[in-house]
């Protein structure tokens, strides 16, 4: 997980291991967007200078931009080869500058989202992908053990710096943006002349893996951290070590300067964020809560929070005067994906990035069972219409079925190529439909876990499948934007219903089975009749995209 602070401080945008970009409210932790469409996890994200856009870049190889006012995709930038790394906004906010393992830096334009630039040059992975304060040059380091520098005007490399002896993990320019820092798994930390290409210093005293670096907001000094678990404070004029920081008990994973320049904020794999006089380089608060390392952490733009992300699935706000948190609670180690209610047995059924599926004693707040098995994101998590059983299905493209009462895993259905992103019980319970990324739909006997049908005709993504009411037919949809009709018996496709909106949301069947409403991409909800294949209304009236239908119960 990794988050960053809105310009105003009023929202924290957190990129996830999911694919998703999660938009929090800052004052009470609410979500107010879940942005969804990588594939992978995201690497890296940034909010534009005036904060209506959010970037976030992902293993998937996109870019992805964001109205954070509105939750609306504005546009989908084009693709690398392979996953980026990196994303960051020019300071004018009309280009997004993209640093991928594919070896290339890419530069888009905001409002065309066409590529302007893609400059080659780096050997290896790049690594990182920064923009001057004035935004005439970017610079990108990589695990070349190189630093470029880039002439926007020109769109040429204006410099190659050489000098580290291992992967340049982090850069940063100064504020007049006439010095660049770089950090490298050489043990180092390099001062670089900009206009010159020159190194003016090497500090050579960390005995480890430097890991962050911070300009202090006057450019007089520098922080770095490193696995040797210190963090050091420079004099950039004259290259000396004001202070040694010492307290993690473990690697320090990142560092950075309050707004103000007087405390200093570390985050370590010890678990714990630190606080520390920037001026004196006496540690002022520890504050614990995170209950495996913590990754990042950052000041919101005035300085009287901090913000750190940890891989225990969690981000936590952490009042600078009192030193207390608030967290997003997870009461899995990793993201939730559903939540399905028991009346039977006043339980209630989570799936979770953790791999796991939990139940939890609605009364008492205590999980029952822990059903371990999946070994990758559990996607999506169905009790059957008798309740005795669970079915769950995951990215590691298999279905499980588990006796919900005892826990215990009574069929592992395998078979699809891809994701399973979900599963549904037929009204009977006796027959389970599964949708993958692999394009087709699977029938499964829940007797003997045996799969009955393989259903194909899509031609991308299937997101979700569902049984009509009396269980003779299955719905799916894809990201074809098209919606099948399945006879269960045959597995034959009885109608394709093409909708022209883009991607299908939601479905429901009415009660009578004779229609199904449709939410979509485009705003709209439809209504189709099932033996026509037809659509006999379009009820208009969200702004934006429709991501739940659902039917009175009586239709």
């Amino acid at each position: 997980m990794l988050c960053v602070y809105s310009p105003d401080e009023e929202t924290i945008a957190a990129g996830l291991e999911n694919g998703e970009v999660v938009v929090y409210s800052t004052s009470n932790w609410e979500t107010i967007w879940t942005f969804e469409g990588h594939s992978d996890a995201v690497s890296s994200i940034a909010y534009s200078s005036d904060g209506n856009q959010i970037a976030s870049g992902s293993e998937d190889g996109t870019a992805w931009l964001w109205n954070s006012r509105t939750g609306d995709c504005d546009h989908v930038l084009g693709r690398h080869q392979y996953g980026i790394r990196h994303v960051a906004y020019s300071p004018q906010g009309n280009q997004v500058a993209s640093a991928s393992n594919d070896k290339t830096i890419k530069l888009w334009d905001v409002q065309t989202r066409e590529c302007q630039y893609m400059w080659i040059g780096h050997t290896r992975e790049v690594l990182g992908v920064i923009y001057s304060p004035n935004g005439n040059q970017i610079a990108s380091n990589s695990r070349d053990c190189t630093i470029r520098l880039w002439d926007i005007e020109t769109e040429r490399c204006s410099h190659v710096l050489w000098g580290h002896g291992y992967d340049v993990v982090m850069t940063a320019y100064s504020s007049q943006g006439d010095q660049l820092a770089s950090a490298s798994g050489d043990n180092t930390v390099r001062i670089w002349n900009v206009a010159t290409g020159e190194c003016r210093h090497i500090f050579d005293d960390h005995t480890d893996f430097v890991r962050s670096i911070m300009y202090s907001p006057n450019g007089n000094h520098l922080a770095s951290s490193s696995d040797d678990k210190s963090i050091r404070l420079w004099d950039v004029d004259t290259g000396k070590c004001l202070h040694t920081l010492q307290g993690h008990s473990r690697y320090v994973t990142s560092v950075v300067y309050s707004p103000q320049g007087h405390l200093i904020a570390s985050a370590s794999d010890d678990n714990t964020v630190r606080l520390w006089d920037a001026e004196t380089g006496v540690c002022r608060q520890t504050m614990t809560g995170h209950a495996k390392p913590v990754s990042t952490v950052m000041f919101s733009p005035n300085g009287d929070q901090v913000a750190s992300s940890s891989r225990d699935g969690t981000v936590r706000l952490w009042d600078v005067g009192a030193g207390t948190s608030r967290q997003i609670s997870s009461i899995h180690n990793d993201s939730i994906r559903e939540v399905k209610y028991s009346s039977r047995s006043g339980h209630i059924a989570t799936c979770s990035d953790d791999n796991t599926v939990r139940i939890w004693n609605v009364a008492t707040g205590v999980c029952s069972h822990i059903l371990r098995g999946h070994s990758h994101y559990v996607y999506s998590v169905v009790y059957s219409p008798q309740e005795d059983q669970l079915a769950s299905c995951s990215r590691d493209g298999t279905v499980r079925l588990w006796n919900a009462d005892t826990g215990a895993c009574a069929y592992t259905m395998s078979g699809h190529s891809g994701w399973v992103n979900a599963v549904s019980f037929s009204p009977q319970g006796h027959q389970l439909a599964s949708s993958s990324t692999d394009c087709t739909v699977r029938l499964w006997d829940v007797r003997s876990g045996e799969c009955i049908h393989i259903l194909i005709g899509h031609t991308n993504s299937v997101r979700g499948v569902i049984y009509s009411p009396s269980g003779n037919q299955v719905v799916s949809f894809s990201g074809d934007s098209t919606l099948r009709v399945w006879n269960v018996e045959t597995g034959v496709c009885n109608h394709t219903l093409t909708c022209q909106g883009g991607w299908i949301r939601s479905v429901a069947y009415l009660p009578q089975g004779d229609q199904i409403v449709i939410g979509s991409e485009d705003t709209t909800v439809r209504v189709w009749n099932v033996g026509a294949g037809e659509c006999s209304h379009v009820i208009i009236g969200h702004n934006v995209r429709v991501y739940c239908v659902t039917h009175s119960p009586r239709g």
